[in-house]
């Protein structure tokens, strides 16, 4: 379905806010037939109902190469309100423009400043292969994607607000805002008029994911404002949460012995680790923590069981990425794929974690980017004690001052900061040098 068409003249015709036409209007320019696909240049005829808004749609058995999926009313509607929503802001925009050049047609096409963007409102499910290939369209022509999910792919706990279930096709709309260091997901729900923004996502398995989510009218909201880092810190009642979901990994993850389990469950028992009894020490969000798809307690045990297996030998940097990425390619440890992010990859997550660790004593790099564990690690023997000292570790976290930066990262309060901080170890990270940085920091 279309809203734009080219008359047999080759003028443009839009039926934006046709709606709100008086139906003679709309019957004369009906009579004014044929009309045409810009994309296809096939014939399509004009639609109008009681309850559906007037608009262009191929004639039945009619193959367009720019449609790739059915566009339900939903996706009509929310598609027109965005470039309404554009155009009252007084920014150049074009609904449904055909860019010959990729064979492509974005929703919308609109400048901002010295930017191009692209803005798709999402509602159907799409293929990733198609959804990088539209992307790497776009920026062939020097664009911007912007992608909006529908509304109804969001999906809230009943019993909590923050936890939602995050699909794999969801979380490939994560974008991230300038001088942010983690990534938001945008939805729009047509029959409200409101943006949703999903934020801060701190996993917790492969579609589970705690993070903060607000609503905001469409009305009272602006292109600069949704571009915007977002300063709303984490809920009060996060860590509590945390601590209840890692209680559950706890008495729960070997129940479901799947062939991934039983391989991971194998590791831990050959390293004398009952899976249920992995360290205290696993299992904790750091801000990019989304770029793992495994559970945080899986792939921090697996960094663990590394710097366990090289007490009193030298570890480096390097071994320990071979190291993940031989349990990367045997399906034990899953990257998430992020295409609109950049070019993070799983490595900044370790990063953070090692980081981690060395504020908290457990980890000091020796000579080169040698890492060396020089603090025990706790093994309880019972799941009510590890209950226990994942509490008592979490109070230690909240007292030790070395970790502000930590906190600030993770809460979002200094974002323009930090993210210069990360960025610098991020390099480093992907030298295999991380450490460097770590210790710098450390010593501060």
């Amino acid at each position: 379905m279309l809203f734009v068409a080219l008359a047999a003249d080759g003028r443009t015709v839009s039926l934006a806010g046709a709606e709100r036409w008086e139906r003679e209007g709309l019957m004369r320019l009906k009579r004014q037939e044929p009309f045409f696909c810009p994309a296809c240049r096939q014939e399509v005829v004009l639609r109008s109902g009681r309850y559906r808004l007037p608009h262009f749609a191929h004639r039945k058995g009619a193959a367009c190469p720019v449609e790739h999926e059915p566009e339900s009313e939903r996706h009509l509607t929310g598609k027109r309100d965005l470039f309404a929503w554009l155009i009252r802001q007084g920014m150049e925009a074009k609904l449904e423009p055909y860019l010959p050049a990729i064979k492509q047609r974005p929703d919308v096409l609109f400048r901002h400043g010295p930017h191009l963007y692209a803005l798709e409102y999402q509602c159907s499910t799409i293929d990733e292969s198609l959804f990088r290939e539209r992307n790497d369209g776009y920026r062939l022509l020097g664009i911007r994607p912007l992608w909006v999910l529908g509304a109804h792919h969001l999906r809230r706990s009943p019993k909590y607000s923050g936890e939602v279930q995050l699909s794999r096709f969801q979380w490939l709309f994560a974008h991230r805002a300038p001088h942010s260091v983690v990534p938001h997901i945008w939805y729009y729900s047509p029959e409200t008029k409101r943006f949703i923004r999903l934020f801060r996502p701190l996993p917790l398995s492969v579609q589970r994911t705690l993070a903060v989510v607000d609503s905001i009218p469409l009305s009272s909201f602006s292109f600069p404002d949704w571009m915007a880092p977002c300063p709303l810190p984490l809920p009060s009642e996060f860590w509590e949460r945390w601590l209840e979901r890692k209680k559950q990994w706890r008495r729960t993850f070997p129940l479901y012995p799947n062939q991934t389990v039983r391989r991971i469950c194998a590791d831990f028992y050959q390293a004398g680790i009952v899976p249920s009894l992995f360290p205290t020490e696993a299992g904790w969000p750091v801000p990019r923590g989304y770029l793992w798809e495994t559970a945080p307690f899986i792939w921090q045990t697996y960094v663990l069981l590394f710097l366990l297996g090289k007490t009193g030998r030298p570890a480096t940097a390097v071994s320990l990425f071979q190291w993940l990425d031989d349990k990367i390619r045997t399906g034990r440890l899953v990257p998430r794929r992020l295409p609109l992010v950049g070019r993070d990859t799983y490595r900044e997550a370790v990063g953070e974690y090692l980081h981690w660790l060395s504020l908290l004593g457990y980890l000091r790099r020796e000579e080169g980017d040698q890492l060396h564990l020089v603090k025990p690690l706790s093994f309880p023997s019972t799941v009510d004690q590890m209950i226990h000292q994942d509490a008592a570790l979490l109070e230690q976290i909240h007292q030790t001052s070395a970790l502000s930066c930590y906190w600030s990262t993770l809460e979002f309060g200094r974002v323009e900061k930090m993210s210069r901080k990360q960025e610098k170890m991020n390099g480093m990270v992907n030298n295999n040098s991380c450490i460097d940085y770590l210790d710098k920091e450390h010593s501060r």
